[in-house]
């Protein structure tokens, strides 16, 4: 009989522990940010240090009977909160969303300053990831870097995303948004790589829509005519990934030894040099029907003048002077 009794008072501790652990709690309006990369055990430590359960031990026990990935992020609660429904936010990765607007135009460093800015994650690791040549192979890409696979557009992300995340979010976007487009290229015998790289430098030359297919014209009669390029942005991007770039491109800037520098070396760069919006995708395979090599730039309307000879392009230069 007393053992009987042992056993039944033993049970109804455990109850009595089981219905505590698993009682929910008052949250008013909390957040709770869970950087990538935190370990299971810690996130539970967290989420109790926090007030949002009241023992780690209860989610612990979900865990071993669940045993489901938890997502990093930024999650907010509220009200009434259960161990099991945390554990449901976790594991469904619910979190509080971020809006982040990435410009046209906009490269790798921009968009790692603007992420790290947002807190969805840090600028170093996002860069690491974009340049790693593992990353756009895994796509199916022949390109170094992801630059120029990274669909401007407005994102919703949550704090901590892993980088790895933002990045497959925004080149299934492009996939998304070029399906056409890359039909298009294939059909006039471009590459991604080629296609994207010219509307890159497109973006980057102007935001006039009517000149884009002009800019286009310039690109594809220079490299044909195996012409330097010489475009500007080229060696501001050389800049840039060297920690160069200071706001403002000198005569001394042109003459960078960098891969980039279209100044120096034939060809197109080894990547796209931004990524680019519709329009200047579409000016890319749409360049004007014009024997245009050389363009120069109005500093007052930001317009370009074109010229087909040298000659010409200097009587430009020498106008916009006066």
């Amino acid at each position: 009989m007393k053992r009987l009794l042992f056993i039944a008072g033993l049970l109804s501790l455990l109850f009595a522990i089981s219905l505590y652990l698993f009682l929910p709690t008052w949250v008013e309006n909390k957040t709770v940010e869970i950087p990538y990369g935190t370990p299971t055990l810690k996130i539970f430590e967290k989420l109790e240090r926090e007030g949002i359960v009241r023992s780690a031990l209860s989610l612990i026990v979900i865990h071993v009977l669940r045993k489901e990935k938890l997502e990093a992020g930024e999650y907010e609660f509220n009200g009434h909160v259960t161990p099991f429904g945390v554990y449901e936010k976790l594991s469904k990765g619910l979190h509080k969303l971020h809006r982040v607007v990435v410009m046209e135009g906009s490269d790798i460093y921009d968009i790692a300053e603007l992420l790290e800015k947002k807190g969805i994650c840090r600028k170093e690791d996002f860069l690491r990831f974009a340049t790693d040549e593992s990353v756009p192979r895994s796509y199916g890409l022949s390109t170094p870097t992801m630059e120029g696979f990274l669909m401007p557009d407005t994102y919703l992300f949550s704090k901590n995303t892993h980088p790895l995340r933002v990045i497959d979010t925004m080149y299934r976007n492009f996939l998304k948004k070029t399906l056409g487009l890359r039909k298009l290229a294939a059909e006039k015998g471009l590459s991604l790589e080629e296609w994207v790289n010219v509307a890159s430098m497109i973006e980057k030359e102007t935001f006039w829509e009517e000149e884009k297919p002009l800019i286009a014209a310039v690109i594809y009669n220079r490299l044909r005519r195996k012409m330097k390029l010489q475009i500007d942005p080229t060696v501001i991007y050389a800049l840039k990934r060297n920690g160069m770039w200071k706001g403002k491109l000198s005569k001394k800037d042109l003459s960078i030894n960098d891969p980039y520098n279209t100044y120096l070396y034939f060809g197109l760069p080894p990547t796209p040099i931004c990524n680019p919006g519709i329009s200047s995708l579409r000016a890319a395979l749409n360049p004007s029907p014009v024997n245009y090599l050389y363009f120069v730039v109005d500093p007052k309307t930001r317009k370009h003048l074109f010229s087909s000879t040298y000659a010409q392009h200097r009587r430009n230069v020498n106008r916009l002077r006066r």
